[in-house]
């Protein structure tokens, strides 16, 4: 019994990727982004939290803009009320586009200043993940209500449910944080309710939508030509350039025995051909973004340059091979990945976590399709935005047009502000080693607004506890964020 691998074209964070290692047959299409509050376990593996940390359930209505609809649905939460002193503020981490877990109240950055303010604790699950599910299965009719007003919507009333109902203490501060997406989702909840909410500390929210994201391939390009070297990236681009001549030239075979793919490439078909060089590419972005992005670079790196390769493409295919050694064949062929993303039993691991959900909101109300279109990237000149709003209209039906997809995401900017919107009491973060900043804030546009780029940060990195492992400016970044929750939770207006 052979086992096929398929190539899923996306951008992957720590937890995905640990997901892929232990199942390489599990794909991540288009999934980006979707970065959780990294685990920072003390050296024994114990927190010891009594029995403070408690998880529930809120009835949450299906539909917030139909009046007529009575159906509700449990969104479970999880709180620590370990640091909370009567009187004391709420410290909210948002949910966000993965399955709600405990450590979300028990560690990192947050929970210490949630400790240090005397705060309440409480995680959300975001709608249509985990275990919070609105409707019997997530077929094209049923993820309707998966969008950015029901989510915000769902946090306000959570909101309110807490301070009035839980802890009986209406005036309470109310202080948000979330990473990447569920950053977006702090602020913008902010936006719609600002009444609700007094401060938000947003690490590397994606705040921007867009139908052609190109600087994400330029970004991870400059990495490694930063941390692998010139000649590594030369490699990378002598590759994707010399199997796309082969097959421009009618040698795909000789492309499909090299990278050992179950289905030979389509070269008659451009998204075909397309949705093989995005695995490829989506490969090199999951070794390369993730903790320890320097060292992953350059082990990737010794392998492109090594000597044994007499060019950058049997490096180039030497390298991806050798990422699935138990794989009889590699699968990256665009059909393969439109017919499982086609599945829409809950139970489905493409469901489990979340990838099918989180590709609906890409493709509905988000973007970001990460592009070739640029010729400031070693990555060839075969990824376009097209082969994501294809596949975008293949999964949820024909409706997704073209047209369709881009006035979809031209709404989300003009309701939302794109990454000019008029907010203040919000601290946002992003790392310098996050291609992803560049959907988010990275400068100050309003009094009572904080931004800082962190230089040498991924994503979603200032979110750990204060280490002596900590540089100068994460160390300072993270104390500044303490600084202004202060500010906000003892400002009197």
């Amino acid at each position: 019994m052979w086992i096929q691998t398929t190539f899923a074209i996306s951008m992957v964070v720590a937890f995905a990727a640990a997901a892929i290692e232990s199942n390489p047959a599990r794909p991540v299409l288009f999934g980006s982004g979707r970065t959780a509050p990294p685990r920072q376990l003390p050296s024994d593996n114990v927190i010891d939290n009594g029995n403070y940390t408690e998880w529930h359930t809120f009835d949450q209505r299906q539909s917030h803009s139909n009046a007529h609809s009575v159906d509700m649905f449990p969104m479970r939460y999880v709180s620590n009320s370990k640091f909370y002193r009567p009187g004391g503020p709420i410290f909210v981490f948002v949910g966000g586009p993965w399955e709600l877990e405990q450590h979300f109240v028990e560690q990192g950055h947050f929970v210490d200043l949630a400790e240090q303010n005397n705060a309440y604790v409480v995680a959300n699950e975001m709608r249509y993940y985990g275990e919070s599910l609105p409707l019997p299965n997530a077929s094209r009719g049923n993820l309707r209500l998966l969008h950015i007003v029901q989510a915000c919507t769902d946090l306000a009333r959570f909101i309110v449910h807490i301070r009035d109902e839980v802890l009986r203490t209406p005036n309470a501060r109310i202080i948000l944080a979330g990473v990447g997406f569920s950053g977006s989702l702090a602020s913008w909840t902010r936006l719609r309710y600002p009444h609700l909410i007094h401060g938000i500390w947003a690490s590397g929210a994606m705040m921007q939508a867009s139908t052609n994201f190109r600087e994400f391939a330029e970004e991870v390009g400059e990495y490694i030509r930063r941390y692998g070297g010139s000649e590594c990236y030369g490699a990378l681009w002598r590759g994707f350039r010399t199997a796309e001549n082969l097959i421009d030239a009618g040698q795909s075979q000789t492309v499909n025995t090299m990278f050992n793919v179950c289905t030979p490439i389509n070269a008659t078909n451009p998204l075909d051909v397309e949705a093989f060089f995005y695995g490829i590419f989506n490969e090199v972005v999951e070794n390369t973004l993730r903790p320890n992005l320097r060292t992953n670079i350059r082990n990737m790196c010794d392998t492109l340059t090594h000597a044994d390769h007499d060019s950058g493409l049997t490096a180039l295919a030497s390298w991806i091979t050798d990422r699935f050694p138990e794989a009889e064949c590699l699968a990256m062929d665009l059909d393969s990945v439109v017919q499982l993303f086609q599945e829409t039993d809950w139970q489905h691991d493409v469901h489990k976590s979340g990838e099918r959900q989180w590709f609906y909101q890409r493709c509905t109300e988000l973007g970001w399709p990460l592009t070739a279109d640029s010729m400031n990237q070693p990555f060839g000149v075969r990824i376009s935005a097209n082969l994501f709003q294809q596949i975008c209209q293949r999964v949820f039906d024909g409706w997704l047009t073209e047209d369709v997809f881009q006035s979809l995401i031209r709404q989300t900017n003009i309701l939302y502000g794109g990454n000019r919107p008029e907010m203040r009491f919000v601290f946002y973060t992003h790392g310098s080693l996050d291609p992803w900043r560049f959907t988010g804030i990275t400068e100050v546009l309003y009094n009572n607004n904080y931004v800082n780029v962190i230089r040498g940060a991924i994503h979603g990195e200032d979110m750990a506890s204060i280490s002596d492992s900590d540089w100068a400016d994460l160390r300072n970044s993270k104390e500044e964020v303490g600084v202004a929750i202060r500010s906000w939770i003892d400002r009197r207006v």
